[in-house]
């Protein structure tokens, strides 16, 4: 139990790096005293780097083993397994260090709110945006999509309500500067701003639209509970507030994803 607290609140990828880490000194003193041993490694292994292959070998195993410890999300097992050896792959290949330089200033501009917020990039689909706008009552309305992505969500529902106000926020810079492009494009009235929603008061919104993932939704509902009004909605694609009971579900034909929806006034004390 204190281990879960004491890392519920660190970034995975802080973590997997610790793991790393570990794991990379772990190995290193288990070849160290292989060798001391006179330990005669399998004649498969590369005859130029057999102690190396060896070493990222120990690596990725003790590090997929440290991840279950840990309780990481079970993709990152697999990662951490064959991380090494993907390093020592790209290292023989003399893959020029620009092109890991290109693609790691890609992925931190389009997935950077991962490391923060543990949210991967999801994009919801033109049904969920309909079915969202005919829930809505026919009145204006403050409309905020929090994690807003490309801007789809936000930008299609203010065309199908136009007398609403509709905001996004997203915390990843490239898919927030492409959001607003989009929105000029089409001439859409939809603000989007760049920054974290954890920052924004959601008593300024009648309706709170996400598609986070399941790491986000315990302190989302809380901030929901503390900020949001009576009359308002909170909407969560895909993924269910933990043991809180929705007071309404949509079921969607092309994928069987659900769309969970809480009229925050159920919630408050009689």
């Amino acid at each position: 139990m204190a281990k879960h607290f004491l890392f519920s609140k660190v970034p995975p990828a802080l973590i997997a790096l610790l793991i790393q880490c570990c794991a990379f000194v772990l190995a290193t003193a288990l070849c160290w005293f292989a060798i001391q041993l006179d330990f005669h490694f399998p004649s498969f292994l590369p005859s130029a780097f057999p102690n190396l292959v060896v070493l990222l070998i120990a690596q990725g195993i003790i590090a997929y083993f440290l991840s279950i410890t840990f309780r990481m999300a079970h993709w990152w097992r697999y990662i951490h397994l064959l991380f090494p050896l993907a390093i020592w792959v790209a290292l023989a290949l003399d893959i020029p260090t620009s092109y890991f330089l290109i693609g790691f200033l890609l992925t931190a501009a389009l997935f950077w709110s991962v490391f923060i917020t543990q949210v991967p990039f999801y994009p919801s689909k033109p049904e969920v945006w309909n079915a969202v706008s005919e829930l809505l009552p026919g009145k204006k309305l403050r409309i905020l999509e929090i994690g807003s992505g490309l801007g789809n969500f936000a930008i299609r529902m203010a065309q199908l309500r136009p007398e609403s106000c509709v905001e996004g926020i997203e915390i990843a810079p490239l898919p927030w500067m492409m959001s607003v492009i989009q929105s000029k494009f089409l001439r859409s009235p939809t603000r989007f701003r760049l920054g974290n929603y954890e920052k924004v008061d959601f008593a300024n919104y009648d309706l709170i639209f996400a598609y986070l993932s399941p790491a986000a939704m315990p302190d989302l509902w809380q901030k929901a509970l503390l900020e949001m009004g009576g009359e308002s909605l909170l909407l969560s694609h895909e993924f269910p507030v933990p043991n809180i009971h929705e007071s309404q579900k949509m079921i969607f034909s092309s994928d069987q994803r659900e769309c969970y929806v809480y009229k925050m006034g159920q919630y408050r004390p009689a």
